[in-house]
Protein backbone atom coordinates (compact mmCIF):
# COMPACT_ATOMS: atom_id res chain seq x y z
CA UNK A 1 0.00 0.00 0.00
CA UNK A 2 2.92 2.36 1.23
CA UNK A 3 4.55 1.79 -2.87
CA UNK A 4 1.00 2.15 -3.98
CA UNK A 5 0.54 5.78 -2.56
CA UNK A 6 4.14 6.97 -3.50
CA UNK A 7 3.20 5.87 -6.81
CA UNK A 8 0.30 8.40 -6.50
CA UNK A 9 2.00 10.98 -5.42
CA UNK A 10 5.37 10.56 -6.55
CA UNK A 11 6.38 11.25 -10.56
CA UNK A 12 9.08 8.69 -12.81
CA UNK A 13 11.41 10.52 -14.88
CA UNK A 14 9.93 8.94 -18.00
CA UNK A 15 6.67 10.08 -17.50
CA UNK A 16 7.93 13.51 -16.26
CA UNK A 17 9.83 13.93 -19.31
CA UNK A 18 6.63 12.93 -21.65
CA UNK A 19 4.70 15.70 -19.61
CA UNK A 20 7.16 17.91 -19.88
CA UNK A 21 7.21 17.33 -23.69
CA UNK A 22 3.42 17.94 -24.23
CA UNK A 23 4.18 21.67 -22.73
CA UNK A 24 6.05 22.37 -25.38
CA UNK A 25 3.91 25.03 -26.37
CA UNK A 26 4.09 26.91 -23.49
CA UNK A 27 8.09 28.14 -23.51
CA UNK A 28 8.29 28.92 -20.00
CA UNK A 29 6.37 26.24 -18.65
CA UNK A 30 8.70 23.45 -20.82
CA UNK A 31 11.90 25.67 -19.44
CA UNK A 32 10.85 24.93 -15.88
CA UNK A 33 9.42 21.46 -16.76
CA UNK A 34 13.02 20.98 -17.84
CA UNK A 35 14.89 22.57 -15.24
CA UNK A 36 13.10 20.02 -12.77
CA UNK A 37 13.93 16.98 -14.79
CA UNK A 38 17.43 17.78 -14.27
CA UNK A 39 17.14 18.71 -10.50
CA UNK A 40 15.04 15.28 -10.57
CA UNK A 41 18.15 13.50 -11.25
CA UNK A 42 20.62 15.16 -9.24
CA UNK A 43 18.05 14.01 -5.93
CA UNK A 44 16.44 10.97 -7.04
CA UNK A 45 15.08 10.05 -3.72
CA UNK A 46 13.88 13.45 -2.73
CA UNK A 47 11.79 14.46 -5.60
CA UNK A 48 8.33 16.08 -5.09
CA UNK A 49 6.42 13.07 -4.29
CA UNK A 50 8.59 11.37 -2.30
CA UNK A 51 9.32 14.69 -0.33
CA UNK A 52 6.88 14.03 2.94
CA UNK A 53 6.56 18.12 2.80
CA UNK A 54 4.42 17.38 -0.44
CA UNK A 55 1.81 15.19 1.14
CA UNK A 56 -1.78 16.74 0.42
CA UNK A 57 -0.38 18.97 -2.32
CA UNK A 58 -3.08 19.80 -4.51
CA UNK A 59 -1.01 21.61 -6.79
CA UNK A 60 -1.11 19.82 -10.69
CA UNK A 61 -1.40 20.64 -14.45
CA UNK A 62 -2.92 18.65 -16.44
CA UNK A 63 -2.02 18.24 -20.04
CA UNK A 64 -3.01 16.64 -23.45
CA UNK A 65 -6.33 15.90 -22.62
CA UNK A 66 -9.57 17.16 -24.30
CA UNK A 67 -11.30 19.31 -21.75
CA UNK A 68 -15.25 20.12 -21.90
CA UNK A 69 -15.46 23.07 -19.83
CA UNK A 70 -19.20 23.57 -19.99
CA UNK A 71 -18.78 27.08 -19.86
CA UNK A 72 -20.73 29.84 -21.80
CA UNK A 73 -19.21 28.84 -24.97
CA UNK A 74 -18.79 25.15 -24.59
CA UNK A 75 -14.99 25.40 -24.85
CA UNK A 76 -13.04 22.89 -25.63
CA UNK A 77 -9.42 23.19 -24.16
CA UNK A 78 -6.21 20.93 -23.59
CA UNK A 79 -4.87 21.92 -20.76
CA UNK A 80 -5.87 23.63 -17.46
CA UNK A 81 -3.63 24.48 -14.45
CA UNK A 82 -4.37 23.79 -10.50
CA UNK A 83 -3.33 25.70 -7.18
CA UNK A 84 -4.18 24.04 -3.98
CA UNK A 85 -7.17 22.46 -5.18
CA UNK A 86 -8.53 25.43 -7.75
CA UNK A 87 -8.38 25.58 -11.11
CA UNK A 88 -6.48 28.67 -12.21
CA UNK A 89 -5.61 28.21 -15.73
CA UNK A 90 -7.84 27.18 -18.58
CA UNK A 91 -5.86 26.34 -21.94
CA UNK A 92 -2.80 26.05 -20.22
CA UNK A 93 -1.11 24.84 -17.27
CA UNK A 94 -0.12 27.11 -14.53
CA UNK A 95 3.71 27.98 -12.59
CA UNK A 96 4.23 25.29 -9.97
CA UNK A 97 5.44 25.34 -6.89
CA UNK A 98 7.79 22.92 -5.54
CA UNK A 99 5.61 20.46 -4.83
CA UNK A 100 3.63 20.46 -8.01
CA UNK A 101 2.99 17.63 -10.51
CA UNK A 102 2.01 17.48 -14.43
CA UNK A 103 -0.08 14.71 -15.46
CA UNK A 104 0.14 13.52 -18.73
CA UNK A 105 -3.88 12.65 -19.69
CA UNK A 106 -2.31 11.25 -23.47
CA UNK A 107 -5.65 13.04 -25.05
CA UNK A 108 -8.64 11.66 -22.95
CA UNK A 109 -11.94 13.43 -22.53
CA UNK A 110 -12.15 15.34 -19.35
CA UNK A 111 -15.14 16.74 -18.18
CA UNK A 112 -16.71 18.95 -15.19
CA UNK A 113 -17.60 16.31 -11.77
CA UNK A 114 -21.29 15.05 -12.18
CA UNK A 115 -23.49 16.02 -9.65
CA UNK A 116 -26.58 14.17 -9.04
CA UNK A 117 -29.24 16.43 -7.70
CA UNK A 118 -31.78 13.45 -6.35
CA UNK A 119 -30.73 10.34 -4.90
CA UNK A 120 -30.57 8.08 -1.69
CA UNK A 121 -27.24 8.01 -1.61
CA UNK A 122 -27.01 7.36 2.51
CA UNK A 123 -29.61 4.40 2.37
CA UNK A 124 -27.71 2.58 -0.57
CA UNK A 125 -24.54 2.69 1.41
CA UNK A 126 -26.16 1.34 4.31
CA UNK A 127 -27.26 -1.28 1.77
CA UNK A 128 -26.05 -5.04 3.33
CA UNK A 129 -23.56 -7.54 1.82
CA UNK A 130 -20.62 -5.96 -0.86
CA UNK A 131 -22.98 -4.28 -3.17
CA UNK A 132 -21.73 -5.09 -7.23
CA UNK A 133 -23.45 -2.76 -8.31
CA UNK A 134 -21.86 -2.27 -11.50
CA UNK A 135 -24.23 -5.15 -12.63
CA UNK A 136 -27.11 -2.08 -13.29
CA UNK A 137 -25.02 -2.19 -16.95
CA UNK A 138 -24.69 -6.23 -17.60
CA UNK A 139 -26.34 -7.06 -20.74
CA UNK A 140 -26.55 -11.18 -20.28
CA UNK A 141 -26.08 -13.34 -17.02
CA UNK A 142 -23.03 -14.41 -18.43
CA UNK A 143 -21.63 -10.39 -17.79
CA UNK A 144 -23.61 -10.52 -14.59
CA UNK A 145 -21.66 -13.56 -13.64
CA UNK A 146 -18.06 -12.47 -14.53
CA UNK A 147 -19.09 -8.75 -12.62
CA UNK A 148 -19.70 -10.73 -9.69
CA UNK A 149 -16.13 -12.29 -10.01
CA UNK A 150 -14.17 -9.38 -10.54
CA UNK A 151 -15.90 -7.64 -7.56
CA UNK A 152 -14.88 -10.14 -5.31
CA UNK A 153 -11.92 -9.69 -6.23
CA UNK A 154 -11.47 -6.17 -6.60
CA UNK A 155 -12.61 -5.70 -2.81
CA UNK A 156 -10.82 -8.93 -1.75
CA UNK A 157 -14.19 -10.23 0.14
CA UNK A 158 -13.13 -12.64 3.33
CA UNK A 159 -15.28 -16.15 1.99
CA UNK A 160 -18.56 -16.40 2.98
CA UNK A 161 -19.52 -13.10 2.95
CA UNK A 162 -22.56 -11.49 1.03
CA UNK A 163 -22.24 -10.04 -2.27
CA UNK A 164 -25.41 -8.27 -3.00
CA UNK A 165 -26.78 -5.97 -5.14
CA UNK A 166 -30.51 -4.28 -3.89
CA UNK A 167 -32.41 -2.78 -7.06
CA UNK A 168 -31.62 -0.46 -9.84
CA UNK A 169 -31.33 -2.94 -12.62
CA UNK A 170 -33.73 -6.35 -13.76
CA UNK A 171 -33.89 -8.94 -16.34
CA UNK A 172 -35.39 -6.77 -19.44
CA UNK A 173 -32.09 -5.33 -19.61
CA UNK A 174 -30.51 -9.44 -19.86
CA UNK A 175 -30.42 -10.63 -23.34
CA UNK A 176 -31.68 -14.07 -21.23
CA UNK A 177 -34.62 -11.74 -20.09
CA UNK A 178 -34.59 -13.98 -16.85
CA UNK A 179 -32.48 -14.01 -13.67
CA UNK A 180 -29.33 -15.89 -12.74
CA UNK A 181 -30.07 -19.22 -11.38
CA UNK A 182 -28.59 -20.42 -8.19
CA UNK A 183 -26.53 -22.79 -10.04
CA UNK A 184 -25.02 -19.73 -12.36
CA UNK A 185 -24.56 -17.89 -8.89
CA UNK A 186 -22.34 -20.88 -7.69
CA UNK A 187 -20.26 -20.91 -9.78
CA UNK A 188 -19.73 -17.09 -10.24
CA UNK A 189 -19.32 -17.35 -6.55
CA UNK A 190 -18.60 -20.23 -4.80
CA UNK A 191 -16.90 -18.86 -1.82
CA UNK A 192 -19.53 -16.36 -1.18
CA UNK A 193 -23.21 -15.94 -0.36
CA UNK A 194 -25.05 -14.06 -3.26
CA UNK A 195 -28.18 -12.39 -2.82
CA UNK A 196 -29.60 -9.85 -5.67
CA UNK A 197 -33.13 -7.89 -6.13
CA UNK A 198 -34.81 -6.50 -8.87
CA UNK A 199 -36.43 -3.11 -9.30
CA UNK A 200 -39.12 -4.16 -11.20
CA UNK A 201 -38.94 -7.30 -13.42
CA UNK A 202 -37.44 -10.57 -11.80
CA UNK A 203 -37.56 -10.40 -7.65
CA UNK A 204 -34.83 -11.78 -5.99
CA UNK A 205 -32.24 -14.66 -6.23
CA UNK A 206 -29.73 -16.47 -4.05
CA UNK A 207 -27.02 -18.94 -4.32
CA UNK A 208 -26.32 -22.15 -1.90
CA UNK A 209 -24.06 -20.13 0.81
CA UNK A 210 -27.03 -17.86 0.50
CA UNK A 211 -29.79 -20.57 0.97
CA UNK A 212 -28.00 -21.77 3.73
CA UNK A 213 -28.49 -18.52 5.46
CA UNK A 214 -31.68 -17.63 4.94
CA UNK A 215 -32.99 -21.07 5.87
CA UNK A 216 -32.00 -21.74 8.74
CA UNK A 217 -33.75 -20.49 11.84
CA UNK A 218 -34.61 -18.42 13.35
CA UNK A 219 -35.06 -16.96 9.46
CA UNK A 220 -36.71 -19.98 7.82
CA UNK A 221 -37.02 -18.41 4.57
CA UNK A 222 -38.34 -20.71 1.62
CA UNK A 223 -35.72 -20.40 -1.17
CA UNK A 224 -37.05 -22.25 -4.54
CA UNK A 225 -34.71 -24.93 -5.94
CA UNK A 226 -33.52 -22.50 -8.36
CA UNK A 227 -32.52 -19.77 -5.69
CA UNK A 228 -35.55 -17.25 -5.88
CA UNK A 229 -37.40 -16.17 -2.45
CA UNK A 230 -39.16 -13.45 -1.37
CA UNK A 231 -37.38 -9.77 -1.22
CA UNK A 232 -39.39 -8.60 1.56
CA UNK A 233 -38.18 -11.49 3.81
CA UNK A 234 -35.04 -11.78 2.95
CA UNK A 235 -33.50 -8.07 2.98
CA UNK A 236 -35.05 -7.39 6.46
CA UNK A 237 -32.68 -10.29 7.56
CA UNK A 238 -29.92 -9.38 6.06
CA UNK A 239 -30.05 -6.14 8.08
CA UNK A 240 -30.89 -7.88 11.19
CA UNK A 241 -27.50 -9.40 11.03
CA UNK A 242 -25.75 -5.99 10.08
CA UNK A 243 -23.39 -4.25 12.09
CA UNK A 244 -22.32 -0.55 12.64
CA UNK A 245 -19.08 -1.22 10.92
CA UNK A 246 -21.15 -3.04 8.39
CA UNK A 247 -22.78 -0.50 7.24
CA UNK A 248 -19.88 2.24 7.49
CA UNK A 249 -17.98 0.11 5.13
CA UNK A 250 -20.74 -0.25 2.95
CA UNK A 251 -20.85 3.67 2.87
CA UNK A 252 -17.01 4.08 1.91
CA UNK A 253 -17.76 1.11 -0.86
CA UNK A 254 -20.59 3.06 -2.61
CA UNK A 255 -18.35 6.21 -2.33
CA UNK A 256 -15.94 4.30 -4.45
CA UNK A 257 -17.98 3.12 -6.51
CA UNK A 258 -19.70 5.90 -7.65
CA UNK A 259 -16.64 8.27 -7.84
CA UNK A 260 -15.44 5.32 -10.06
CA UNK A 261 -18.13 6.47 -12.36
CA UNK A 262 -17.27 10.01 -12.01
CA UNK A 263 -19.53 11.21 -9.63
CA UNK A 264 -18.35 13.69 -7.23
CA UNK A 265 -21.21 15.20 -5.22
CA UNK A 266 -24.69 13.81 -4.56
CA UNK A 267 -27.88 15.19 -2.90
CA UNK A 268 -29.24 13.10 -1.18
CA UNK A 269 -33.08 13.00 -0.39
CA UNK A 270 -33.66 10.58 2.72
CA UNK A 271 -32.94 7.50 3.98
CA UNK A 272 -36.48 6.14 4.46
CA UNK A 273 -36.11 2.47 4.31
CA UNK A 274 -32.20 1.96 5.58
CA UNK A 275 -31.59 0.17 8.98
CA UNK A 276 -31.15 3.64 10.89
CA UNK A 277 -33.07 6.32 9.12
CA UNK A 278 -33.43 10.05 9.19
CA UNK A 279 -30.55 12.00 10.90
CA UNK A 280 -29.34 9.26 12.38
CA UNK A 281 -28.32 7.59 9.25
CA UNK A 282 -26.13 9.97 8.20
CA UNK A 283 -23.49 9.11 10.70
CA UNK A 284 -21.62 7.05 8.25
CA UNK A 285 -21.12 10.04 5.67
CA UNK A 286 -20.47 12.29 8.58
CA UNK A 287 -17.55 10.11 9.95
CA UNK A 288 -15.58 9.98 7.00
CA UNK A 289 -16.28 14.02 6.85
CA UNK A 290 -14.98 14.12 10.36
CA UNK A 291 -11.89 12.28 9.48
CA UNK A 292 -11.49 14.31 6.02
CA UNK A 293 -11.88 11.45 3.99
CA UNK A 294 -15.34 12.18 2.55
CA UNK A 295 -14.62 11.57 -1.42
CA UNK A 296 -18.10 12.47 -2.59
CA UNK A 297 -19.41 15.99 -1.98
CA UNK A 298 -23.08 15.58 0.27
CA UNK A 299 -25.72 18.26 0.16
CA UNK A 300 -28.80 17.10 1.48
CA UNK A 301 -32.92 17.53 2.14
CA UNK A 302 -34.08 16.35 5.53
CA UNK A 303 -36.80 14.06 4.55
CA UNK A 304 -39.61 13.49 7.08
CA UNK A 305 -41.91 11.41 5.16
CA UNK A 306 -42.86 9.23 8.71
CA UNK A 307 -44.04 12.24 9.87
CA UNK A 308 -48.64 12.43 9.97
CA UNK A 309 -48.24 16.18 10.44
CA UNK A 310 -45.76 19.07 9.96
CA UNK A 311 -43.63 18.62 13.33
CA UNK A 312 -40.54 17.89 12.11
CA UNK A 313 -40.20 20.00 9.50
CA UNK A 314 -40.81 22.56 11.37
CA UNK A 315 -38.51 22.02 14.01
CA UNK A 316 -36.03 21.40 11.34
CA UNK A 317 -37.15 25.51 10.66
CA UNK A 318 -37.32 26.81 13.81
CA UNK A 319 -34.12 25.24 15.18
CA UNK A 320 -31.83 24.92 12.64
CA UNK A 321 -29.18 27.00 10.28
CA UNK A 322 -30.42 26.97 6.81
CA UNK A 323 -27.56 25.51 4.42
CA UNK A 324 -24.65 24.96 7.43
CA UNK A 325 -21.96 22.99 6.50
CA UNK A 326 -18.78 23.47 4.30
CA UNK A 327 -18.01 22.61 0.67
CA UNK A 328 -18.25 18.64 0.87
CA UNK A 329 -20.86 18.23 3.24
CA UNK A 330 -23.75 20.60 3.51
CA UNK A 331 -27.56 20.38 4.94
CA UNK A 332 -29.45 22.29 2.56
CA UNK A 333 -33.24 22.18 3.36
CA UNK A 334 -36.33 20.14 3.82
CA UNK A 335 -37.66 17.77 1.13
CA UNK A 336 -38.73 15.49 -0.62
CA UNK A 337 -41.55 14.65 1.82
CA UNK A 338 -42.01 16.71 5.01
CA UNK A 339 -45.43 14.74 5.54
CA UNK A 340 -46.46 10.93 4.66
CA UNK A 341 -49.43 12.56 2.65
CA UNK A 342 -48.29 14.22 -0.39
CA UNK A 343 -51.36 16.45 -0.89
CA UNK A 344 -51.60 17.27 2.65
CA UNK A 345 -53.79 20.81 2.82
CA UNK A 346 -51.49 21.45 5.72
CA UNK A 347 -48.45 21.53 3.44
CA UNK A 348 -49.38 25.15 2.06
CA UNK A 349 -49.17 26.62 5.63
CA UNK A 350 -45.92 24.96 6.06
CA UNK A 351 -44.13 26.25 2.55
CA UNK A 352 -45.70 29.54 3.53
CA UNK A 353 -43.68 29.03 6.99
CA UNK A 354 -40.47 27.71 5.36
CA UNK A 355 -40.58 30.66 3.05
CA UNK A 356 -40.84 33.18 5.65
CA UNK A 357 -37.35 31.56 7.52
CA UNK A 358 -35.79 31.54 3.82
CA UNK A 359 -35.63 27.75 3.70
CA UNK A 360 -34.67 25.98 0.71
CA UNK A 361 -37.35 23.45 -0.38
CA UNK A 362 -37.83 20.63 -2.99
CA UNK A 363 -41.48 18.36 -3.30
CA UNK A 364 -41.64 14.64 -4.36
CA UNK A 365 -44.31 15.52 -7.18
CA UNK A 366 -44.72 12.53 -9.50
CA UNK A 367 -48.50 12.62 -10.68
CA UNK A 368 -50.43 15.60 -12.14
CA UNK A 369 -52.72 16.07 -8.94
CA UNK A 370 -49.21 16.11 -6.91
CA UNK A 371 -47.65 18.55 -9.32
CA UNK A 372 -51.07 21.27 -9.02
CA UNK A 373 -51.07 21.12 -5.25
CA UNK A 374 -47.43 22.04 -5.68
CA UNK A 375 -47.70 24.51 -7.71
CA UNK A 376 -50.30 26.23 -6.24
CA UNK A 377 -48.34 25.61 -2.96
CA UNK A 378 -45.70 27.14 -4.07
CA UNK A 379 -47.82 30.27 -5.48
CA UNK A 380 -48.78 30.93 -2.06
CA UNK A 381 -45.01 30.93 -0.65
CA UNK A 382 -43.98 32.88 -3.27
CA UNK A 383 -46.61 36.10 -1.96
CA UNK A 384 -44.35 35.60 1.67
CA UNK A 385 -40.66 35.67 0.40
CA UNK A 386 -38.84 35.17 -3.14
CA UNK A 387 -38.89 31.44 -3.40
CA UNK A 388 -36.78 31.66 -6.71
CA UNK A 389 -33.85 33.38 -5.16
CA UNK A 390 -34.11 30.39 -2.61
CA UNK A 391 -33.76 27.85 -5.61
CA UNK A 392 -36.67 26.01 -4.53
CA UNK A 393 -37.34 23.12 -6.87
CA UNK A 394 -39.99 20.54 -7.89
CA UNK A 395 -38.95 16.64 -8.14
CA UNK A 396 -40.12 13.96 -10.80
CA UNK A 397 -42.91 15.35 -12.68
CA UNK A 398 -42.58 12.86 -15.32
CA UNK A 399 -46.26 13.66 -16.43
CA UNK A 400 -46.60 17.40 -16.05
CA UNK A 401 -48.39 19.08 -19.18
CA UNK A 402 -48.14 22.54 -20.85
CA UNK A 403 -50.17 24.66 -18.88
CA UNK A 404 -47.97 23.56 -15.97
CA UNK A 405 -44.57 23.82 -17.72
CA UNK A 406 -46.07 27.55 -18.05
CA UNK A 407 -46.96 27.76 -14.27
CA UNK A 408 -43.30 26.60 -13.27
CA UNK A 409 -41.73 28.86 -15.36
CA UNK A 410 -43.62 31.87 -14.28
CA UNK A 411 -42.81 30.94 -10.47
CA UNK A 412 -39.10 30.95 -11.17
CA UNK A 413 -38.79 27.79 -9.41
CA UNK A 414 -36.49 24.75 -10.60
CA UNK A 415 -37.12 20.96 -11.45
CA UNK A 416 -35.06 18.04 -10.56
CA UNK A 417 -35.20 15.49 -13.09
CA UNK A 418 -34.63 11.73 -13.04
CA UNK A 419 -34.09 9.07 -16.15
CA UNK A 420 -35.26 6.38 -13.38
CA UNK A 421 -38.15 5.06 -16.17
CA UNK A 422 -34.56 3.05 -17.78
CA UNK A 423 -35.69 0.27 -15.51
CA UNK A 424 -39.61 0.63 -16.71
CA UNK A 425 -41.26 -1.93 -18.76
CA UNK A 426 -43.22 0.65 -20.23
CA UNK A 427 -41.30 4.43 -19.60
CA UNK A 428 -43.09 7.54 -19.85
CA UNK A 429 -41.11 10.83 -19.35
CA UNK A 430 -40.53 13.53 -18.12
CA UNK A 431 -40.27 15.72 -21.86
CA UNK A 432 -36.75 16.43 -21.35
CA UNK A 433 -37.15 18.58 -24.62
CA UNK A 434 -39.89 20.60 -23.58
CA UNK A 435 -38.20 21.75 -20.15
CA UNK A 436 -35.00 22.14 -21.73
CA UNK A 437 -36.50 24.47 -24.29
CA UNK A 438 -38.86 26.40 -21.78
CA UNK A 439 -35.59 27.72 -20.36
CA UNK A 440 -36.30 26.82 -16.65
CA UNK A 441 -33.68 25.64 -14.30
CA UNK A 442 -32.83 22.04 -14.44
CA UNK A 443 -30.76 19.15 -12.86
CA UNK A 444 -30.68 15.73 -13.09
CA UNK A 445 -30.52 12.93 -10.97
CA UNK A 446 -31.28 9.04 -10.44
CA UNK A 447 -33.79 8.66 -7.45
CA UNK A 448 -31.83 5.27 -6.94
CA UNK A 449 -31.47 2.81 -6.06
CA UNK A 450 -34.96 1.76 -5.23
CA UNK A 451 -36.38 2.65 -8.62
CA UNK A 452 -33.43 3.36 -10.65
CA UNK A 453 -29.96 2.60 -11.17
CA UNK A 454 -27.06 4.75 -9.73
CA UNK A 455 -24.55 5.17 -12.57
CA UNK A 456 -25.44 8.07 -14.18
CA UNK A 457 -24.50 7.38 -17.23
CA UNK A 458 -27.23 5.06 -17.76
CA UNK A 459 -29.82 8.23 -16.77
CA UNK A 460 -28.25 10.34 -19.61
CA UNK A 461 -28.79 7.18 -22.38
CA UNK A 462 -32.23 7.17 -21.32
CA UNK A 463 -32.06 11.25 -21.40
CA UNK A 464 -30.72 10.76 -24.83
CA UNK A 465 -32.57 8.32 -26.05
CA UNK A 466 -35.58 7.84 -24.31
CA UNK A 467 -35.10 4.39 -24.73
CA UNK A 468 -35.20 1.98 -21.62
CA UNK A 469 -32.93 -0.83 -20.77
CA UNK A 470 -34.64 -3.61 -23.28
CA UNK A 471 -34.46 -0.53 -25.98
CA UNK A 472 -38.32 0.53 -25.88
CA UNK A 473 -38.91 3.80 -26.69
CA UNK A 474 -40.70 6.39 -23.83
CA UNK A 475 -43.54 8.10 -24.24
CA UNK A 476 -44.43 10.75 -25.32
CA UNK A 477 -42.20 10.29 -28.40
CA UNK A 478 -39.50 12.63 -29.99
CA UNK A 479 -38.70 14.36 -26.58
CA UNK A 480 -34.97 13.17 -25.83
CA UNK A 481 -31.86 15.74 -25.67
CA UNK A 482 -28.31 16.06 -26.95
CA UNK A 483 -25.44 15.08 -24.92
CA UNK A 484 -23.87 17.97 -24.67
CA UNK A 485 -27.74 19.32 -22.41
CA UNK A 486 -27.41 16.27 -20.48
CA UNK A 487 -24.25 16.70 -19.37
CA UNK A 488 -24.65 20.24 -18.41
CA UNK A 489 -27.75 19.43 -16.45
CA UNK A 490 -25.36 16.99 -14.49
CA UNK A 491 -23.21 19.28 -13.31
CA UNK A 492 -23.37 23.11 -14.01
CA UNK A 493 -27.77 22.80 -13.32
CA UNK A 494 -27.26 20.39 -10.37
CA UNK A 495 -25.15 22.82 -9.01
CA UNK A 496 -27.53 25.53 -9.26
CA UNK A 497 -29.82 23.93 -7.89
CA UNK A 498 -27.82 24.06 -4.33
CA UNK A 499 -26.06 27.42 -4.47
CA UNK A 500 -22.59 25.75 -5.74
CA UNK A 501 -22.33 27.51 -9.14
CA UNK A 502 -19.78 29.48 -8.59
CA UNK A 503 -17.62 27.28 -7.09
CA UNK A 504 -18.39 23.86 -9.01
CA UNK A 505 -20.32 22.14 -12.48
CA UNK A 506 -17.87 24.28 -14.89
CA UNK A 507 -14.34 23.81 -15.57
CA UNK A 508 -13.34 27.31 -15.17
CA UNK A 509 -11.11 29.93 -13.36
CA UNK A 510 -11.83 30.24 -9.38
CA UNK A 511 -13.62 26.98 -9.23
CA UNK A 512 -12.99 24.16 -7.53
CA UNK A 513 -11.16 21.31 -9.19
CA UNK A 514 -13.76 18.88 -9.35
CA UNK A 515 -13.10 16.45 -12.41
CA UNK A 516 -13.35 12.85 -14.24
CA UNK A 517 -10.66 12.01 -16.82
CA UNK A 518 -13.46 9.49 -18.74
CA UNK A 519 -12.45 6.34 -20.78
CA UNK A 520 -14.27 7.69 -23.69
CA UNK A 521 -15.47 10.78 -25.36
CA UNK A 522 -19.12 11.01 -23.90
CA UNK A 523 -20.04 13.02 -27.13
CA UNK A 524 -18.87 10.27 -29.95
CA UNK A 525 -19.27 7.15 -28.61
CA UNK A 526 -21.82 4.77 -29.72
CA UNK A 527 -24.70 5.12 -27.64
CA UNK A 528 -23.83 1.37 -26.28
CA UNK A 529 -20.87 2.52 -25.04
CA UNK A 530 -21.97 5.73 -23.37
CA UNK A 531 -23.72 3.57 -21.37
CA UNK A 532 -20.24 1.83 -19.87
CA UNK A 533 -18.38 5.49 -19.94
CA UNK A 534 -16.50 5.17 -16.93
CA UNK A 535 -13.64 7.38 -14.50
CA UNK A 536 -10.59 6.64 -15.50
CA UNK A 537 -9.36 9.22 -12.81
CA UNK A 538 -11.69 11.51 -10.36
CA UNK A 539 -10.73 14.65 -8.35
CA UNK A 540 -12.29 16.24 -5.57
CA UNK A 541 -10.63 19.50 -5.22
CA UNK A 542 -7.08 18.57 -6.97
CA UNK A 543 -7.08 15.60 -5.24
CA UNK A 544 -7.43 12.13 -6.19
CA UNK A 545 -9.93 10.17 -5.40
CA UNK A 546 -10.34 7.37 -8.02
CA UNK A 547 -7.77 5.74 -10.06
CA UNK A 548 -4.01 7.19 -10.06
CA UNK A 549 -1.75 9.52 -11.84
CA UNK A 550 -0.13 7.15 -14.24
Amino acid sequence: MARKNLKQRGLSRRRFMQSAAAMAASGTLLARAARAAREHDSREDHSRGHDPECEGSRDLNLVNGRFLTLDAHNSVVSAIGIRDGRIVEVGRGAALGPCGRIINLKGATVIPGLIDSHVHFIRCGQNPGHEVRIIETAASVGELQQMIGARIRELDVPAGEFITCVGGWNINGLAEKRLPTLPELDAAAPNHAVYLSTTGAGGAVTNSLGKNFFTTPPRNIVVSPNGTLSANQAFPALQAVQTDADRQRGTAEAIDFAVSLGLTMVTDMGTQGAAVEYVDGYKYMMNLWRAGDLKIRLRSFLNSSFDTGFAAAQSVVTYSFPRHGDDVFRSNGIGERVNNNTTNPSYVDLVKFAASKGWMVTQHSLNLTEISFHIAAYQEAKKIAPIDKLRWTLDHVNPITDDQIAAVKDLGIGLRLQGWNYTSAAPSGPPWRKLVDAGIPLSAGTDSTNVGPLNPWLMMYYMTTMKNNSGVAAAPANLQITRLEALRMYTLGSAFHSFDEDKLGSIEPGKLADLAVLSDDPLSVSDDKLKRLRSVLTLQAGRIVHGEDD
